[in-house]
């Protein structure tokens, strides 16, 4: 009877894509909310586990970014749910939710947008996705981001005193 080899060729790829990939998703997804370096190692370690089946996507990240995508957005839910039930339990509480104040005034207004609006957001412009890659990372059609992605703008244009001189 032969050991069982794992196939070395498989693991080289998952730590190719990790090494590649790990750290620009990291930061992209930072801004859309608090822990996201966990659920993108979350969504690797779930892709290594998967590996098989993953490595043969013809976008293997693109799956993992909307793993993390969806991490992110259940915590964020769990969170608001805590959030409602506090005050009612032991007065009022704050959270903090770590978005980078590179510019205060537009790291305010982007916490403040909705998580789908700002999910949309991030993922096109810090993510610097297509509309395509954004709706295959939250799992929604390419009508809703574009939706989303206008809503925010206009939330944002609103909120920031910008105005269209067109």
């Amino acid at each position: 009877m032969e050991p069982v080899v794992i196939a070395t060729s498989v693991t080289a790829d998952f730590d190719a894509v990790f090494r590649d990939h790990y750290r620009p998703l990291v930061r992209t997804l930072s801004a859309v909310g608090p822990g996201a370096d966990d659920a993108v190692q979350e969504a690797f370690a779930l892709a290594l586990v998967k590996w098989r089946r993953v490595g043969r996507y013809d976008d293997p990240v693109a799956w993992i970014r909307r793993t993390a995508v969806h991490r992110i957005m259940n915590e964020r839910r769990r969170l608001r749910r805590r959030d409602a039930a506090l005050p009612r339990l032991a007065g009022a509480t704050t959270v903090d939710d770590g978005t980078n104040d590179i510019v205060p005034e537009l790291a305010a207004a982007i916490r403040a947008l909705p998580i789908r609006q700002r999910t949309a957001l991030v993922l096109k412009v810090l993510g610097d996705l297509d509309t395509h890659e954004v709706a295959a990372a939250m799992g929604i059609t390419e009508g809703a981001v574009r939706y989303h992605l206008h809503e925010a703008r206009t939330r944002l244009r609103k909120e920031l005193g910008v105005h269209d001189d067109a």
